[in-house]
């Protein structure tokens, strides 16, 4: 060696390196951790969920609604408060929520209103008239909700 204290750094050098681990071992690396396994993630807008479709107010109301693009929409006339529910998938077929409520009675005190909601508690939208025939449309695509 040239050096003394080359070879005394190189020494020194060698036997941390194997102190450290760095040299060989006979004892083997544990494996990998991994991340257990998760089914796929179901998005929110494809679970199915409850559509409450509710008219409210006092007497009778023509009633449209419909829950899909295309559908050919349900026409009635009801007493009010009315309700109708249906369990969907807010994607498939692409949901078009649409409710329409026309008061028919001729009072100037006449008021109604529509509302839809999803899963229980969530209002999708809710309107609100007032006067002779009064008329309250709600209409909206849940699945324009994020995720």
């Amino acid at each position: 060696m040239r050096n003394p204290i080359t070879a005394i750094t190189l020494l020194a050098l060698a036997g941390g390196g194997l102190a450290c681990g760095f040299g060989g071992s006979s004892e083997q690396a544990p494996p990998p951790i991994t991340a257990p396994s998760t089914p796929e993630r179901v998005s929110l807008l494809e679970a199915p969920v409850e559509v409450l479709f509710e008219v409210t107010g006092k007497g009778e109301a023509d009633i449209t609604y419909a829950y899909e693009y295309g559908q050919t929409p349900t026409r009635l006339s009801a007493e009010t408060p009315w309700r109708t529910t249906t369990t969907r998938s807010l994607t498939e077929p692409v949901m078009l929520v649409t409710l329409t409520a026309r008061a028919t009675g001729t009072s100037t005190d006449t008021t109604i209103g529509c509302r839809v909601t999803i899963g229980g508690n969530v209002i999708l939208v809710e309107k609100t008239a007032h006067g002779p025939r009064a008329e309250a449309t709600c209409s909206t695509v849940p699945s324009a909700l994020t995720t």
